[in-house]
């Protein structure tokens, strides 16, 4: 496997609420939007590979997903977080032999990152390098990690991205993308509100009349 396709959605949704991994955007859940932008990101390539990240005792989405070309990963029961999830990963991905040129770590709640994203991304990686995609001046998700730097995110517990990312800086390469939605993650209702609104940049990141299916609380409440 030349690469790797990570898509973490081992979390809670405490902010959310509800499980926003099952919010509706345009009548199917957030998560399989997500996982089909990785997934078409990853046709692009030979050898490329698409796991996503689960809770501990996710079976009956888990079992949902088993209909897509992915691998599912359960995250350990304790302690919950990226970096627990990511550690966890690529020790089985090293368990079962991949050795990937780079993994892109990819966040379940972002499902409007465009898979055109994804592919720059990884035409932009190197073993030696971790490609952060930049618009307007900002960085965001998701975040291409090269082979040398893997053994780093196999000690990660409680600590996140943002420690690799300091640690690593002079490996760090910006990757200029022109997708607002590298920096829309969804962790609250308001976030989702917002999301299916016309953004500074005149980005409509899902249609106006997109209904949830999950009670999600209106802005106003």
């Amino acid at each position: 496997m030349e690469y790797s396709i990570v898509v973490l959605a081992a979390g809670y949704s405490h902010r959310f609420g509800t499980d926003k991994r099952l919010a509706s955007i345009h009548g199917e859940p957030m998560i399989l939007r997500t996982l089909q932008a990785a997934l078409d990101a990853a046709d692009k390539f030979d050898d490329a590979g698409v796991q996503v990240v689960l809770r501990a005792r996710d079976t009956v989405l888990g079992n949902g997903l088993k209909k897509l070309p992915v691998q599912v990963i359960h995250a350990p029961v304790w302690p919950v977080s990226i970096g627990t999830s990511l550690a966890h990963v690529v020790e089985q991905l090293q368990r079962s032999g991949a050795n990937p040129k780079a993994v892109l770590v990819c966040l379940g709640d972002m499902p409007f990152v465009e898979p055109e994203t994804l592919t720059r991304l990884m035409q932009a990686a190197e073993e030696d390098r971790i490609c952060v995609p930049v618009c307007a001046g900002t960085r965001g998700y998701p975040i291409a990690i090269g082979r040398k730097y893997l053994s780093a995110l196999s000690r990660l517990r409680n600590t996140g991205m943002e420690k690799v990312l300091r640690i690593f800086a002079d490996a760090v390469i910006d990757v200029e993308v022109a997708d607002p939605a590298i920096n829309c993650d969804i962790n609250r209702p308001d976030d989702f509100h917002a999301a299916m609104r016309p953004d500074l940049f005149g980005k409509i990141f899902a249609s106006p009349d997109t209904v949830p299916d999950a009670p999600i609380p209106s802005p106003s409440e």
